[in-house]
């Protein structure tokens, strides 16, 4: 599953691999950067030959860094909206369908409130030394 967050908007979410995904391949021709989160699947050679030959640029991020990344926060709100709205799901397809609706309805300005949280973050996260933070 993947997402994208920004000040402005957010993706809807994918549940498919990231090479198919065209999203990706728009993503080098705009001024933004692609995070993820150093986990090993988005490090596999096949998805860095990928993002190489599309241009895409990724932003060096710290390993272990997941109170950095604000898309951890986004998929913790996910997390709680849907065990707070529905039941357990049946199965895989119910889950994705629960997923995608409580997506939808994280407003904007959650988003737009982590996004502007980055500068506070990284000051932290440099005065700590690489340390814990509290985000």
């Amino acid at each position: 599953m993947w997402s994208g967050i920004s000040l402005v908007n957010a993706t809807g979410t994918k549940f498919s691999p990231l090479l198919s995904c065209r999203p990706c391949s728009r993503l080098a021709q705009t001024p933004y950067a692609f995070q993820d989160d150093n986990a090993t699947p988005h490090r596999a050679r096949l998805v860095n030959d990928y993002i190489q030959q599309t241009g895409v640029v990724r932003m060096d991020f710290p390993a272990c860094s997941p109170d950095m990344n604000p898309i951890e926060h986004v998929w913790d709100e996910l997390d709680r909206q849907v065990k707070a709205n529905h039941q357990p799901p049946r199965n895989l397809q119910q889950l994705l369908q629960m997923l995608q609706q409580e997506w939808q309805a994280i407003p904007q300005a959650f988003f737009t409130k982590l996004m502007n949280s980055m500068r506070s973050r990284c000051g932290e996260l440099e005065r700590k030394r690489g340390g814990h933070t509290h985000y």
